[in-house]
């Protein structure tokens, strides 16, 4: 799957699109340094764009699956996140706080793939503490009651 597109074919003013995400990702970047078993994630693009600037605000929300720090099962997180970009034909753009990229677009450029950022943020939203909030519980495996138990 395509996670790009064309500047030239953007209307100004705003556009939206979704896709979905899943493992293919994973394939297509090449990588997968997150230990992630499997994902499912929405994505929402709105991008607005003017004769100076293309801002786009990526919203991700779904779940991954990702190995237990405690019992090394795979246990399935929600993840929730938003990015902001924004991309200018010139390099004199101060954005208002540090909340957004930004990218300078060069004369010949149109376009845009979003592959790798949406690889980072989706790795970005992962919780450093990869444990279900509800454990330990009875899903956990013995073993991990026992050392929970001992400490």
């Amino acid at each position: 799957m395509s996670y790009r597109f064309f500047i030239s074919r953007l209307p100004l003013g705003e556009s939206r699109w979704e896709w979905h995400i899943g493992k293919e990702l994973f394939t297509q970047i090449g990588a997968n340094y997150y230990g992630v078993e499997d994902l499912a994630v929405q994505v929402r693009v709105t991008t607005s764009k003017d004769h100076q600037h293309l801002r786009l605000r990526l919203e991700l929300q779904g779940w991954i699956e990702v190995l237990c720090d405690r019992g090394l099962e795979p246990i399935r997180l929600p993840i929730q996140t938003s990015h902001e970009q924004i991309y200018g034909w010139d390099e004199y753009y101060l954005p208002p706080d540090n909340t957004e990229e930004f990218f300078v677009i060069g004369p010949r450029e149109d376009t845009i793939d979003l592959a790798q950022s949406l690889y980072d943020y989706i790795g970005l939203a992962i919780p450093r503490r990869r444990v279900r909030p509800s454990c330990p519980d009875h899903i956990c495996p013995s073993h991990v009651w026992a050392y929970l138990q001992e400490s």
